[in-house]
């Protein structure tokens, strides 16, 4: 048990002391917890040491007490008195109207003046559960910033409504153990106390670390407490409530404005030239007056016709047929209409699908993306969690809770939908051309269909993010690391592979892996298309080469098997020679869980499953004990890959060689089980499964599904570290922020795709279909 409280400890306290360098995923947050458990485990005496003074200082704090300690800091303190202090190594100074400020805010204490003491109130303090390790000390942040010092009292005038200073919220960090630079790949410094302080707006976080260290070693001096250590430059700081908008953020703005106007334009053309003739012509043929009515106005009269498939862009090529008196929109006119709201809203929100469509998707789609969702409403909390000493570690040894912590098998089911769409697609389409393929347009297209949501979110997002709210959490720098100066390796598909420890958009790796698969998918798919024989040699081959070589990894870096599971799960009793028993360090996000070759076993075998369909024609017949048995094995190949690590869970030991097998193989297993319920229910042996996941309802969220993976981690980070208070998290919290989440993020990624995803595709048909008439 106090094992389990030290390395939660750790966590809570390390999440909360570094806003700069924020949890990438769901597999970043976890992958911590074995390697903190190991640190924490040689060090817990050490650790108990210093709750115990913590605790010593926590006593009741009288008002005669304060004035008391106020006017011997005054007194005492060399820093306060002179502005400068001498150090080991150089002289440190504070602003001089930062240490008037101060000494304004300690007269006025020793004076009583009522908003020095509210001034003082506002300040974090010991409260109950620091045995559990509940050592985020808040404060009141409202408080604080409310403060205003008259100009009065001290400077001998009268009170003019002048003011002095006013409260400034701060973050002052009291590691516990010497702190290095945090980096991404180890983004958290010693365990510590985290004390939200109020100080006058003049003074800066450097100041703030100065002062309270001063005044920490002269409350050592005045109370005896032996007190080892000192606040943290590397993550105290204050927060700004005047922050001004800076050049990247006034572009990101102008550049959202542009793009909220041509919406705007878009619309408005489509109604009124667009639309309103067509109503008007669907009236006029009610009243059995088309012609009379055609000949009079020759207004246009344009008809969409959209036949789509699985392959069809969200605005697919758009047929128009024009009547003799009527008037086809320019290549501008065109473009504009790539912007309507109303038209790309309509496409959206259909629910019509072409015959011999793979309708069972869309369920697919959707359901894995509230589960990526799901993962992510707990993970991304536990930076903010009040409770989290004793709310998460008996939930990891749930059994239920298995199918969370094991549930990045979520992402592979986007690998597995991948690989079959576009193999069975373009098999077909190879079909229907001889053999040719413009595969210049095959590479286009799909670099256009998702770069541009992806880098107008992040053009969006990086920028503005601190300017969003405020709080005593807020992170005023942004939560992406150096404020994503490595941008250009999203725009090229390669974060997952280049500059790693400064990735962007953290969760964007998926979307590296995806497109990397889909540029070597031909070398798989092509082969097929002429030889059965040959296709399935490749495939195999490149499938037993991920396949050894992720098993290979796991081994070498003697990975845990699993995200959750702890070092002692290794059967290990050495930290020293089991570091890396957990993904510690990030290893097993770094080596193993974003790159490529470990990643692309689910996307074969969902290449080969795609070629079956293609060369059945969705046709074909299996006997009934064929598909119980499918069932059957699928059910329970699936149900092992969730819930087969639930004795880990609980710290039995597992060997090496077993963790890596099942790091090698799981991954790929979900993925044949995925395909099996695909081919199951597109052969009409689906039964309530195909009913539920080819619910119509569910089209239009599946359309919607990949900018909700986009931005759903942002709307996290925004609702979290806005919070005024630290998180308690319950069971029924945690459902009802899931839900919360998820509704928010499909309303935003409606509005993304109306926005930026829905236009691009329009302008690459208006740019393509011209191009080849030409």
């Amino acid at each position: 048990m106090i094992r389990n409280i030290v390395f939660v400890c750790l966590l809570l306290c390390d999440l909360n002391c570094v806003l700069s360098q924020q949890p990438w995923s769901y597999v970043h947050m976890i992958s911590t917890l074995g390697s903190r458990s190991q640190i924490l485990e040689s060090q817990k005496e050490d650790y108990a040491e210093e709750i115990k003074t913590i605790q010593e200082s926590a006593k009741p704090l009288s008002l005669d007490k304060l004035q008391d300690y106020a006017q011997r800091l005054l007194e005492s303190s060399e820093l306060l008195r002179t502005g400068v202090k001498l150090g080991a190594d150089a002289n440190v100074t504070v602003s001089k109207q930062c240490i008037n400020d101060t000494t304004y805010f300690l007269t006025s204490i020793i004076l009583g003046q009522q908003w020095a003491l509210r001034m003082f109130d506002s300040f974090g303090k010991p409260s109950s559960g620091i045995l559990q390790f509940e050592l985020n000390w808040v404060g009141s942040y409202d408080e604080c910033i409310a403060i205003r010092a008259p100009y009065t009292e001290v400077n001998q005038t009268t009170d003019t409504g002048e003011i002095q200073f006013k409260g400034q919220y701060c973050t002052a960090v009291l590691p516990f153990t010497p702190e290095t630079s945090a980096t991404p790949a180890s983004p958290m410094p010693s365990v510590g106390v985290q004390l939200g302080i109020c100080l006058p707006n003049s003074c800066s976080a450097k100041d703030m670390v100065l002062l309270l260290n001063d005044a920490l070693h002269e409350l050592v001096n005045i109370t005896g407490l032996k007190i080892g250590f000192q606040f943290s430059n590397l993550t105290s700081r204050c927060q700004n409530e005047d922050l001004e908008y800076d050049s990247k953020a006034i572009a990101a703005i102008v550049v959202g404005t542009i793009f909220g106007l041509l919406l705007v334009i878009g619309t408005l053309y489509d109604f009124m030239f667009v639309q309103m003739p067509k109503w008007s012509q669907s009236a006029d043929e009610d009243d059995g007056n088309l012609n009379s009515n055609q000949e009079a106005n020759g207004s246009m009269n344009i008809k969409y016709h959209r036949h789509s498939d699985e392959n069809t862009p969200l605005i697919g090529e758009t047929k128009t047929s024009i009547d003799n008196n009527s008037m086809e929109p320019g290549i501008c006119g065109k473009a504009l209409l790539s912007f309507s709201a109303y038209s790309n809203g309509l496409k959206i929100l259909s629910t019509k699908q072409p015959k011999g469509s793979l309708q069972c998707i869309h369920g697919i789609r959707f359901f894995s993306m509230t589960w990526v969702i799901l993962g992510h409403t707990l993970v991304f909390a536990i930076g903010n969690l009040e409770n989290f000493a004793t709310y998460f570690p008996p939930l990891l040894k749930r059994f239920t809770f298995q199918a969370i912590s094991n549930a990045t098998v979520s992402v592979d089911t986007f690998f597995t939908l991948s690989g079959l769409l576009i193999s069975y697609l373009t098999l077909k389409e190879l079909k229907k051309t001889e053999g040719k393929l413009n595969w210049f347009m095959f590479y286009f297209h799909r670099y256009w269909r998702l770069t541009p949501p992806y880098m107008f979110l992040m053009l969006l997002y990086v920028p503005l993010f601190p300017y969003f709210t405020n709080g005593p959490s807020w992170p005023q720098k942004g939560v992406e690391i150096n404020q994503c100066e490595g941008w250009w390796t999203n725009l090229l598909y390669v974060n997952n592979i280049v500059k790693t420890n400064e990735i962007c958009m953290g969760w964007s790796w998926y979307l590296a892996n995806d497109m990397q698969f889909y540029i070597l998918c031909p070398l798989l798919i092509v082969p097929f298309f002429y030889s059965k024989f040959i296709g399935f040699a490749v495939s195999t081959v490149f499938l037993l080469t991920t396949t050894i070589t992720a098993g290979a990894v796991s081994a070498a870096y003697s990975m845990a098997p699993g995200l959750a599971a702890t070092p002692m799960a290794m059967g290990g009793t050495n930290t020293s020679t089991n570091a890396t028993a957990s993904p510690a360090s990030m290893d097993f996000f770094l080596k193993y869980y974003i790159t490529p070759w470990c990643r692309m076993g689910p996307y074969i075998i969902g290449i080969m499953v795609g070629y079956y369909l293609y060369v059945t024609e969705l046709r074909f017949r299996w006997n009934k004990l064929f598909v119980a048995a499918g069932w059957a094995v699928s059910t329970a190949s699936a149900l092992a890959v969730l819930y087969g690590l639930y004795d880990t869970a609980q710290g039995h030991p597992i060997s090496v060689d077993t963790a890596a097998f099942y790091n090698a193989v799981n991954r790929t297993v979900w993925g044949a089980c995925v395909c099996w319920v695909i081919v199951a229910c597109v052969g009409g042996y689906g039964g309530p499964v195909n009913v539920i996941l080819s619910w119509k309802a569910l089209i239009p969220l599946s359309r919607l599904t990949y900018c909700a993976y986009l931005i759903h981690p942002i709307i996290m980070y925004a609702v979290y570290y806005a919070q005024i208070k630290p998180i308690a998290f319950t069971d029924s919290l945690f459902v009802y922020y899931f839900f919360a989440h998820l509704v928010a993020a499909y309303m935003l990624a409606f509005v993304l795709s109306l926005m930026f995803e829905s236009p691009m595709m329009g302008l690459e048909n208006v740019i393509f279909k011209r191009k080849r008439r030409n």
